[in-house]
């Protein structure tokens, strides 16, 4: 895979962009609002950060039940209950979405590609220039801000003035980290855990804040490992902060405002935090050295 990391998050603004530019964003958000009833959303790798988001933007601005899910779910679990899937995928033909769509839900796509199944109703983004990377970057924030734009009802600038480079300074003295998130922070903490694990910057360990505190703590006290804390400055989070610290290397705090327009800077800031754990240890996350069992496993889809 081709290195280019540092000129993928130079066009992050660019992309997403040329995203709201390019996209019928008037259409896109007709068919997101037409999205009613129990909903299953589903996506994998990068996609399963986009999943996560619009499960929660069409929770709050839908007011619906939704639930994110993995792909294989979808052959596990007892369905009955649900009316629609959406799955999110930028390609829109990986065996993953096959796998939403062994069901009889009503199918909706969000991918920048359509596809010419009948029964799927597909809403498409735009992506002019596409991304060259191992790890998604652009192609995880772009679908992302176009369900972002639909939730603040067109406050395309608002979004846009958050994608600005965020700046770390520590040194890493750890592989493991452990990030403290919750359900206001997930995206973020979704992006960060899959991209430690795929581009092979670190092991990371999620803890939901409120579980830390039923013996996972146990953790930090045999193991050396930075904290990486999602501070939305509730009691829990003052607390937390103010007793975890003696029992970590480094504690690293990202602050959050409430909402999801917090969830999503955060998201952006940890995208930035995994570029600057990739550079110092003189890593790439577009071009990850990735192990060679990848090109066998990826396209697997013969059952699961």
């Amino acid at each position: 895979m081709e290195k280019n990391g540092n000129l993928n998050f130079s066009k992050l603004e660019k992309r997403v962009r040329e995203g709201f530019n390019d996209s019928d964003l008037e259409l896109i958000n007709s068919k997101l609002k037409s999205i009613d009833g129990p909903t299953l959303v589903s996506g994998v790798g990068g996609s399963s950060v986009v999943s996560e988001l619009a499960s929660k933007v069409l929770r709050e601005k839908n007011h619906i039940i939704t639930e994110n899910v993995e792909p294989r779910d979808f052959i596990y679990r007892n369905l009955d209950g649900y009316k629609n899937v959406l799955s999110c995928s930028y390609s829109g033909n990986n065996y993953g979405v096959e796998l939403s769509f062994l069901n009889n839900l009503k199918h909706y796509l969000l991918s920048s590609k359509k596809n010419d199944r009948e029964d799927i109703c597909n809403i498409t983004y735009t992506c002019s220039d596409p991304e060259k990377s191992f790890i998604s970057i652009g192609a995880t924030l772009v679908p992302c801000s176009i369900l972002m734009n639909y939730y603040l009802d067109g406050n395309i600038d608002l979004l846009l003035e958050s994608i600005k480079e965020k700046s770390f300074t520590f040194e890493p003295t750890s592989n493991i980290y452990e990030i403290f998130s919750g359900i206001d922070t997930s995206t973020a903490s979704k992006y960060l855990e899959s991209t430690m694990v795929e581009a092979g910057i670190g092991i990371p360990i999620v803890h939901d804040k409120y579980s830390y505190c039923h013996g996972r703590s146990t953790m930090c006290k045999n193991y050396s490992s930075t904290a990486i804390y999602y501070n939305t400055h509730s009691e829990l989070d003052k607390l937390l902060l103010e007793e975890i610290l003696p029992y970590y290397d480094k504690l690293i705090v990202i602050d959050v405002e409430k909402g999801l327009l917090g969830d999503y800077r955060a998201l952006i800031e940890s995208m930035y935090l995994t570029k600057y754990l990739a550079d110092k240890q003189a890593k790439d996350i577009s071009g990850v050295d990735y192990n060679p069992i990848v090109k066998k496993l990826y396209k697997y889809n013969r059952g699961v």
